[in-house]
C-alpha cells in the first residue's frame, strides 16, 4: 500500500461526494465508480428537470427519476466512506471518529448543521451559537428574503471554522482545499436558497377549479403554467390570468385566477354565429370544445393588447363572450401541461 492511499481519509471523501456523487471516488482512485455515479446522477438530474417540466414530459418519471438521484446520492456518500476505510485497512482507524477525532468529521457535521463540527470537538459556546443561531435563521429565511444570503453564508463560516480550530497541524494543501470547499458550500447553499425563487418566477402550477374548460381540463387537475415576459398569446393557446377591471363589474365574488383558451388576438375581427365562431370571416374549427355554443357575439375587432378568450365548455363558461376582451398584462402565462393526476398527464401545446 502506498504512503499516498494511507494518507487518504474517508470523511474527505464524504465531504468530496457531497458536492456531486463520483468526487469522493475519483479521490480514492475508484475511478470506474467514479464515472458510474457521476453520469448516472447527472442523466437522472436531467431526465427528472425535462419529464417534470417538458410539455411531453411524463411527471411521475420525473419524480421517479428524482427519487432515485436521492438514492444514489445517498449511496455514493456511504460509497465514498467505506472504498477508503476499507481499503486502508487500519485498525485505529474509526468507521464514525469518536475516541481520535477527525477535522474531516467535524466539516462534514458542520455542513449538515451548522454548531454541530464545534460541538463535536468539544466547543460548546460557539457550538451551541451556531446551532441555536442557524436553526432560528432557517426557519425564518422563507419569511425574509434578505436571510437568504446569511444562511449559506453561516454554513461556510461554520464549516471553515470547525476545521480551522481543530489541534494539531494541517498543511497548506488542506487549508487551501478546505477554504475553496467553503466558498463552494456558500455558493451551493445560495443558489439552493434562491432556486425556487427562480422556479417560481418562471413556472407556476394551477389546480382547475371549475368544468369551464371540459374536456380539455376536468376540475382537480394540475396544469403548469410557463410565465415569460416575452410570451406571446397565440390562438388555441390556454392562459391563466388575473380578473381584470372589466371582469371585476360583472362578478362581486371574483376569483384569484382564471384558465380559458384564447380565441382572438389583436386585429382579429371575431363573431360567433349559429354555434360557429368566425376569424375574420373564417370559420374556426374548433375539435375541443364540449358542444357548440348556444349564444350570439356580435362581430367585434379585437384591440391591441387584449384578447378575446372563451372556455372550451361554450355553455358554462364564464369568458370573454360575457365580460369582454382580456388586456395582455392580466395574463399570468401560458397552461402548457397537465402535470398530474397520472392518468390525466398530457401536453396542452397546440399541435
Amino acid at each position: 500500500m502506498s504512503r499516498l492511499e494511507v494518507e487518504k481519509d474517508p470523511w474527505l471523501a464524504v465531504n468530496l461526494s457531497m458536492f456531486f456523487p463520483g468526487i469522493g471516488q475519483f479521490y480514492g482512485e475508484y475511478i470506474l465508480k467514479g464515472i458510474i455515479f457521476f453520469s448516472g446522477q447527472l442523466t437522472l438530474l436531467i431526465m427528472t428537470f425535462l419529464h417534470i417540466f417538458a410539455a411531453d414530459g411524463n411527471t411521475v418519471t420525473g419524480l421517479i427519476c428524482l427519487g432515485m438521484a436521492i438514492i444514489i446520492y445517498l449511496v455514493n456518500i456511504l460509497d465514498a466512506h467505506l472504498g477508503i476505510y476499507n481499503k486502508r485497512r487500519d485498525k485505529l482507524l474509526e468507521k464514525i471518529p469518536r475516541k481520535h477525532k477527525n477535522p474531516w468529521f467535524s466539516l462534514f457535521a458542520s455542513r449538515i448543521l451548522p454548531g454541530l463540527g464545534h460541538l463535536y470537538l468539544q466547543k460548546p459556546r460557539i457550538g451551541l451559537t451556531l446551532l441555536v443561531g442557524s436553526i432560528i435563521l432557517f426557519s425564518l429565511d422563507d419569511f425574509i428574503p434578505k436571510l437568504l444570503i446569511i444562511t449559506p453564508m453561516i454554513t461556510a463560516i461554520a464549516t471553515y471554522d470547525s476545521y480551522g480550530i481543530f489541534p494539531g497541524y494541517q498543511s497548506r494543501w488542506q487549508r487551501s482545499l478546505v477554504t475553496i470547499m467553503a466558498v463552494l458550500i456558500f455558493f451551493i447553499g445560495l443558489m439552493g436558497n434562491y432556486f425556487p425563487q427562480w422556479l417560481g418566477e418562471r413556472f407556476e402550477r394551477f389546480i382547475i377549479p371549475s368544468e369551464s374548460m371540459k374536456p380539455t381540463l376536468k376540475v382537480g387537475d394540475i396544469v403548469f403554467v410557463s410565465k415569460s415576459p416575452d410570451y406571446v398569446p397565440q390562438r388555441g393557446d390556454i392562459v391563466v390570468f388575473t380578473a381584470p377591471e372589466n371582469l371585476k363589474a360583472r362578478d362581486p365574488n371574483v376569483s384569484d385566477y382564471y384558465i380559458k383558451r384564447i380565441i382572438g388576438t389583436p386585429g382579429n375581427e371575431v363573431r360567433i354565429v349559429q354555434g360557429t365562431v368566425y376569424i375574420n370571416n373564417q370559420p374556426l374549427e374548433e375539435t375541443y370544445i364540449a358542444q357548440a355554443p348556444q349564444y350570439q357575439l356580435n362581430s367585434q375587432l379585437i384591440k391591441d393588447n387584449t384578447y378575446l378568450v372563451l372556455g372550451d365548455n361554450r355553455n358554462d363558461s364564464f369568458d370573454s363572450h360575457i365580460w369582454g376582451t382580456l388586456p395582455k398584462d392580466f395574463i399570468v402565462g401560458k397552461a402548457y401541461k397537465i402535470g398530474w393526476p397520472p392518468h390525466r398527464i398530457q401536453s396542452l401545446e397546440v399541435k
